[in-house]
């Protein structure tokens, strides 16, 4: 008998599956896309430069690329290919107060500069601005710790240019929202308590400006996410893991577990299933998803553009663009390995509970969007040389209280369901980092249940 049935081969699902196996537990994995050779490009080809990874703030993607690229037995080879590798986060380049391109100033968390008055938050403030800025150095701190929007903490100290061109583009390139609609606690963890140390806001991102670079650190497999994902696999057939080259038709709870129908029309019992919203599943387990499915998405384009002729070449461009609708979208521009030029635009937040699954866009939504991407394209200056791919992927939580509604409501679906683990980066605003973590520790109790450690 099956212990454990895993629908899907995201990250999160085959870490799940690696630490059921990794202690005996049958299990049986159905692919939903072919076993990659390891020779795949990241990302997919023609749609953009390779990323430089995901942010691990707490280190569990490094730790889990250490584990899987690690020897199993004494005098086995390792796997370099998996090892990990950082890289740190680079500046990009904002609009000056003069229209052209100025390297962001530095140190600084979120766009809040350490020193206001030096020659690039001069040069992008202006005179005005940066003397407004300054000015939090000695003004009194009378809300200690009490500030909870970004955006007006940011105000408050630093006045409205600084807020409006230093701070705007990262809180709508990493958020799809407003600094207003952001929390200083999710925004900028430790921010508030720093600013009490510190006395100012300024001198708070000069003390979190070395934790905030370790948060922003990004972390990939040293021969790219396919060659990971390849090696995963492989593993998990050296621990005896079955593999189903197709998805399930069917799975219905019972008694002991599932009952899981195959698309070859096999049909066998299993004692758990894992599964991740990421793929498609079987109407009973959906039925789950939707129960831990994000609360907000947001689109994101990459389209190939025509050289900006910038200055600095070597450095992202990030700026935002309002629509006539009234959508603010962002837009970074950077060079790729092969001297191409791309764009990736990122939309706002749209509320949609019910989507289970981030994917690309097609069809009559495509076209709605396909219309923002182009009027973006038209406002910074730029010539499309291709189309754009457009997807859709969860924005990050803006606030604490989300947050947590969202962990009590999947610790709450596994506490009433335990033979249904559901995992996967969408259950996490998108951040794979916390998935695997979450998928590893899961799935230990998991198998600690299924071996008879605890009931």
């Amino acid at each position: 008998m099956t212990d454990v049935y895993v629908i899907g081969s995201s990250l999160p699902a085959l870490a799940a599956a690696l630490e059921l196996a990794e202690v005996g537990l049958r299990v049986r994995v159905a692919l939903d896309r072919p076993v990659p050779d390891g020779a795949a490009a990241d990302p997919e080809p023609g749609h953009g430069p390779a990323p430089a990874g995901e942010r691990d703030h707490d280190g569990a993607l490094e730790a889990f690329l250490v584990h899987v690229s690690a020897p199993l037995a004494p005098g086995d080879p390792a796997h370099p290919g998996t090892e990990p590798v950082a890289t740190p986060p680079n500046p990009v380049q904002l609009r000056s107060a003069k229209g052209g391109w100025t390297r962001q100033p530095l140190p600084a968390v979120i766009g809040i500069p350490a020193v206001p008055m030096d020659a690039e938050s001069l040069a992008i403030l202006g005179g005005a601005g940066a003397t407004r800025a300054a000015l939090d150095r000695i003004k009194p701190v009378l809300t200690i710790g009490k500030a909870h929007e970004l955006g007006a903490l940011v105000r408050s100290r630093l006045g409205r240019a600084a807020l409006d061109r230093l701070v705007d583009p990262f809180v709508r390139d990493r958020f799809g929202a407003a600094p207003d609609e952001v929390e200083v606690a999710v925004a900028a963890p430790g921010l508030n308590e720093a600013l009490t140390r510190a006395g100012s806001l300024s001198g708070a991102a000069l003390a979190l400006a070395e934790r905030d670079v370790a948060r922003e650190t990004r972390v990939a497999p040293r021969d790219g996410w396919a060659e990971l994902r390849a090696h995963l696999i492989a593993r998990l057939e050296l621990f005896g893991a079955e593999l189903v080259p197709h998805l399930p038709t069917d799975a219905q709870p019972v008694a002991a577990g599932w009952r899981i129908t195959e698309a070859d029309g096999h049909r066998l019992q299993v004692r758990a299933v894992v599964a991740d919203p990421e793929t498609p599943v079987p109407d009973a387990v959906a039925a789950a998803c939707a129960l831990v499915a994000p609360e907000a998405w947001r689109a994101v384009a990459e389209v190939e553009v025509s050289d900006p002729g910038l200055a600095d070449p070597d450095l992202a461009t990030l700026q935002t663009v309002d629509l006539p609708s009234g959508a603010r979208w962002s837009v970074r521009v950077e060079r790729d390995s092969e001297a191409r030029w791309w764009a990736r635009l990122a939309g706002p937040r749209m509320v949609d509970p019910g989507r289970l699954r981030g994917e690309v866009v097609e069809g009559a939504e495509r076209t709605e969007l396909s219309a923002s991407v182009d009027r973006v394209i038209a406002a910074i200056g730029a010539a499309a040389v291709a189309g754009a791919r457009i997807t859709l992927r969860p924005a990050p939580h803006c606030s604490l209280e989300r947050r947590d509604v969202e962990t009590a409501a999947r610790e709450a679906l596994r506490e009433a369901e335990p033979s249904l683990v559901i995992v996967g980066a969408a259950l996490f605003a998108g951040d794979l980092a916390d998935a695997i973590a979450d998928a590893r520790m899961v799935s230990t109790g998991l198998r600690r249940r299924l071996t008879g450690i605890t009931e």
